[in-house]
């Protein structure tokens, strides 16, 4: 077919008609649209025409699909407006300046994404910004304003104030240019810049335009709710109050307005209206985070996720999957703790991620302290609800079961039960036991909780300690609520998943310490005669106490224990361990060698080295290290013959013992961090830099595994370097879990050598 020029830019008029921001219709007919013309525009070769339509195409590029593709999408637009500005550059009498414009205004849009949305490193974005100055003349001061502006918002990003304060007060003399950015969404965009760079007072300043009419904010558009915070922190609690009861329940709230409602809510005392906007807000927020905003969203949800649990008000809900996929494995039952964990990792990593880009570790400990962020006043009344809570909300019913009565549900829970993988027999049995909380069939929901009490107790399945921790506290519940409602049967059931849900709840991150000793609680009201229930209760009151950090609680809970007759105690050399580590890990060294007195003959006591050393036993401590240090592999046990190794002077032993268990030192995944490996690390850091120190060191390769091929490069003080950094990512999560930095500070000493 023969392109001709006025058919051409009629199909581009009738196309821009199709625009998503004008018409409201679906992107899809407008992307088509603008590819097609773009590929007559080539063949035409007209300037002007290619030139409007590579615009219009490059456009469009901002609705596509993302997710899966964002640096093929963002690399496509960037060359083709890099095209459209050497075409420009070479004959710019020949473009119509509205058109023009509308490269600058591109321009400006895609440095945006390359650092807020779809973040590029730091240095090629400043490249980037370089280059389109180079190309900008002076007669196009719009332009060269939203180019510097992109320049403050990247050193923000980095974290550097000076540049900001510099670059900011600059620009804050000038007009901001209105051909390519809202002014009114600038002024938000800079509140929100300053509010998280820990400057409150520059966030009140940067928005006071906009409050005071002297920049129009657009119809329809709310920027106040993002000096939530820096209201609250700079004593405007009224006005800080004032704008979230107006602003919380309105729909379509972006990201950043989303975190700081979440994070008000959790630093003030609120957390039940938290709940309120993280339920309104699920399909903002999302499960994973891949934008700037979306890790601070991600980082102030888990934040209220946390003082929500620290509270007492966890419970289960419903995660809605909106979707009619039959081969959907959404798990469909989840709790704040199980929320707060998964987005706590996803903020982590992602500004991990992003402090490699930058060149600096700002977001990184940004992040850090709004995860742990303490409450700025311990409860602000708040006025009544603006509407019905949604996290109270009845569930919904599962879009992937119909039935809802306990016959219907009873059949789907054996075909549930059928199912090959574990996994989709737990999200098949987990929608069973939603359509039971809504159509209220307690048969079928008891039958589910015991089926996934099953599923979730056999070894294997320790990354799921939270779910069987919440499925055991649930089944507590219902009995505490209906006592005649299980069997003796079942109620042994659920003692028998009691050390097993604990101990994982103990060694494994992700239940808080606060939700054991509330579980506690509940089991020693029902305590069973004549049974072993007592001697669990008070052994993991004293586990608790240990993990606390607090000695006199742990030794108080612990004569309690030994109160009751020898015969219903804990006496395996399993449990007398694990007692004797609870003294060590809170420096009681006497009470270590007493409890472990009592193992059998021949029971390894390797995790005793350094209480021995400190007790004079040196002799003993230096035959228990010769005959065990081969064939050592527990935490425990690999974290004190390190230790011993680098005080005692054998650090080739401690490089043997590393080279036989870099297993541990291999971390897959976010959730394994158990707590006894917190030790091993601090000796793994310990041995390497005094091997480097000694000047010992060598390069090695570290093997292949199942996950990983090998890799070369490695030596101990690269291996230091890596354990001293997971090291303090994972006590900081322990702390999050058990309220207190007693353990952080003891690893670190013990990595120091102190």
């Amino acid at each position: 077919m023969i392109v001709n020029g006025d058919d051409l830019r009629r199909r581009l008029d009738a196309a821009w008609r199709l625009d998503p921001e004008e018409s409201g219709g679906g992107p899809e007919p407008f992307m088509a649209e603008m590819r097609a013309l773009l590929a007559d525009a080539e063949a035409l070769g007209e300037p002007e025409s290619l030139f409007r339509v590579l615009l219009g195409y490059t456009y469009s590029l901002g609705f596509r699909g993302w997710k899966d593709s964002s640096r093929e999408v963002t690399g496509e637009w960037l060359g083709l407006l890099r095209r459209c500005l050497l075409m420009w550059h070479a004959e710019p009498h020949r473009y119509d300046e509205d058109y023009v414009t509308a490269m600058w205004t591109q321009f400006y849009r895609l440095l945006d994404v390359f650092i807020r949305i779809f973040p590029e490193p730091a240095d090629r974005v400043r490249r980037l910004i370089d280059e389109l100055e180079r190309y900008c003349p002076p007669t196009r001061p719009g332009s060269r304003y939203a180019l510097e502006d992109a320049r403050l918002h990247l050193a923000a990003r980095r974290g550097d104030v000076a540049e900001v304060e510099r670059r900011w007060t600059r620009l804050r003399t000038r007009e901001a240019p209105r051909e390519h950015l809202f002014p009114d969404g600038l002024a938000s965009i800079d509140a929100t810049m300053w509010a998280r760079l820990g400057h409150p007072d520059r966030a009140v300043a940067a928005l006071a335009p906009v409050l005071a009419g002297l920049i129009p904010s657009r119809d329809g558009e709310e920027h106040e709710d993002v000096l939530l915070m820096p209201y609250l922190l700079t004593g405007r609690v009224g006005e800080a109050v004032a704008v979230h009861q107006r602003t919380y329940t309105r729909s379509g709230m972006k990201l950043g307005e989303v975190a700081a409602h979440l994070e008000f809510c959790a630093r003030t005392g609120n957390e039940e209206r938290g709940l309120d906007v993280l339920h309104r807000n699920f399909a903002r927020i999302g499960y994973h985070c891949d934008s700037v905003d979306g890790m601070w969203t991600a980082a102030a949800a888990a934040l209220l996720c946390r003082r929500v649990v620290a509270a007492g008000l966890d419970r289960e809900w419903v995660w809605e999957c909106g979707c009619a996929d039959p081969g959907c494995e959404t798990l469909p039952i989840y709790t704040y703790a199980k929320l707060g964990q998964d987005l706590r990792w996803h903020a982590t990593r992602f500004a991990e991620h992003m402090d490699g880009l930058n060149g600096t570790p700002h977001l990184g400990e940004r992040i850090d302290a709004l995860l742990h962020a303490e409450p700025v006043v311990d409860r602000l009344e708040l006025p009544p609800a603006a509407a019905p809570a949604r996290h109270r909300a009845d569930p919904p019913r599962s879009p992937h079961l119909d039935a809802t009565d306990d016959a219907g549900l009873l059949r789907a829970l054996d075909l549930a039960r059928a199912a090959d993988s574990g996994t989709s027999r737990i999200v098949l049995t987990q929608r069973v036991l939603q359509n039971a909380l809504v159509g209220g069939a307690t048969r079928a929901l008891v039958e589910a909780r015991f089926a996934l009490l099953d599923d979730l107790l056999p070894d294997g399945w320790e990354l799921w300690s939270t779910d069987l921790f919440s499925c055991l506290v649930e089944l507590f519940r219902l009995h505490e609520a209906r006592p005649t409602l299980l069997g003796a049967d079942r109620v042994a059931a659920m003692w028998r998943a009691v050390p097993v849900a604990l101990d994982r709840a103990l060694a494994l991150p992700g239940t808080h310490l606060r939700q054991v000793r509330a579980f506690l609680d509940t089991a020693e009201r029902h305590q069973r005669p004549g049974t072993d229930d007592a001697r669990h209760v008070r052994w993991f009151r004293t586990g608790a106490w240990a993990r606390a950090g607090d000695p006199e609680a742990a030794r108080a809970a612990w004569e309690r224990f030994l109160a009751l007759p020898p015969a219903e105690r804990r006496t395996t050399s399993g449990d007398v361990l694990r007692a004797a580590q609870w003294w060590l890990d809170l420096g009681r060294d006497r009470w270590a060698l007493e409890t472990a007195e009592t193992l059998p003959a021949g029971g390894d006591r390797s995790r005793l080295l350094l209480a021995l050393l400190r007790a004079g036993r040196a002799d003993e401590a230096h035959e228990l290290h010769e005959r065990t240090y081969r064939t050592v592999t527990g935490a425990p046990e690999v974290a004190a013959h390190l230790q011993f190794c680098a005080r005692t002077g054998r650090l080739e032993h401690g490089r043997q013992i590393i080279g036989r268990v870099l297993g541990l030192y291999h971390v897959a995944d976010d959730e394994e961090f158990a707590f006894d490996r917190l030790r091993a690390y601090a000796g793994a850091v310990l041995v390497g830099e005094r091997l480097a120190a000694a000047g010992l060191d060598e390069p090695w390769t570290w093997p292949a595994d199942d996950c990983c091929p090998s890799e070369d490069g490695w030596s101990h003080a690269r291996l230091a370097a890596a354990c001293r950094r997971h090291l303090a990512l994972y006590a900081r999560r322990w702390e999050e879990l058990v309220g207190t930095d007693f353990h952080t500070r003891a690893v670190t000493a013990l990595a120091d050598g102190r």
